[in-house]
């Protein structure tokens, strides 16, 4: 799963420097090994971590490329084989990414063309959540037997929030998602409050 909150709960940093360490452990754990780490803003809260805010990028291209993996691995384990797929993220309305995945799959059945499209939101309880996806693969038996193997991962993965909150003390939250330029910026808010 992206970004594994279980990473929390062993290690709750202590200053913001720890804070910081831990979000580029987070995004590492997932692959993305040019997670840059922008802006932190502090709380003014000395003994604490509540309030401190700190933004993620990560770039475009590494993020199709888990992404790539990801797909390649789950249509490996189904006898599929990917001869081509590109992926488009945009971004039309604050807090949403637009995510179209079009790829060539090939099977003992035959081939076809699968396109699958939806969004990663920003959810007002500080989880991310991908919603209204979809996949269009056509008609035929072909594309009715891709649709019964993918449908049900995509509802899978649109009933799992990304979720980093924590009750023991320690808990992040998502607190923007935007792409900029080449990269999506993710915003990350420290709701803990530690004391010395």
């Amino acid at each position: 799963m992206l970004l594994d909150p279980s990473i929390l709960q062993n290690a709750a940093p202590a200053s913001v420097e720890e804070a910081l360490l831990l979000a580029e452990k987070l995004f590492s754990a997932i692959g993305v090994q040019r997670a840059q780490i922008v802006s932190p803003t502090p709380s003014g809260n000395v003994r604490g971590l509540a309030g401190v805010s700190f933004c993620v990028t990560l770039p475009l291209s590494e993020l199709e490329a888990l992404a790539q993996r990801e797909l390649e691995a789950v249509a490996a384990e189904q006898g599929i084989k990917l001869d081509r797929s590109e992926w488009r993220i945009t971004q039309e309305q604050p807090g949403r990414l637009d995510v179209t995945i079009e790829a060539d799959a090939k099977a003992f059945l035959g081939s076809l063309t699968v396109r699958v499209t939806g969004a990663l939101t920003l959810q007002a309880d500080g989880t991310l959540r991908f919603e209204e996806m979809r996949m269009d693969a056509g008609a035929g038996m072909f594309a009715g037997m891709a649709g019964a193997l993918v449908r049900p991962k995509l509802a899978k993965l649109q009933a799992q929030p990304i979720d980093l909150r924590r009750t023991d003390g320690f808990s992040l939250r998502f607190t923007g998602l935007r792409v900029v330029n080449t990269a999506v910026e993710v915003e990350l808010t420290c709701d803990g409050h530690l004391s010395n």
